[in-house]
């Protein structure tokens, strides 16, 4: 029975592929690729659910007395700018060649 379902969902699928302008197509296979690249690094997804209930504790945290401390005095080469990037259908963001 689940075989009869996904052959279902996949003429679904099919059928709204079909239906959509050719120029659309990319942008479907960009968002599979997404959906294979997230199975594929559920592990790591898995783990920001616990670094966002460690965010929410900071979040939650009294932060009144934040404005009692000096600034911190950054350094020469601490805030280097970073790679300028752009984005390619078909490969996402890469980095720009100067």
């Amino acid at each position: 029975m689940v075989s009869v379902n996904m052959d279902s969902l996949k003429e679904k699928i099919l059928e709204k592929l079909e239906r959509l302008p050719e120029n659309a197509h990319q942008e479907v296979l960009d968002f599979l690729q997404f959906l294979e690249w997230r199975k594929e690094n559920r592990q790591e997804s898995q783990l920001s659910v616990v670094n966002e209930e460690s965010d929410a504790g900071w979040l939650e945290t009294d932060l009144s007395n934040l404005g009692s401390y000096e600034p911190y005095d950054w350094q020469p080469g601490e805030l280097d700018k970073g790679l300028p990037v752009k984005y390619v259908p078909g490969m996402g963001v890469v980095i720009v060649e100067e």
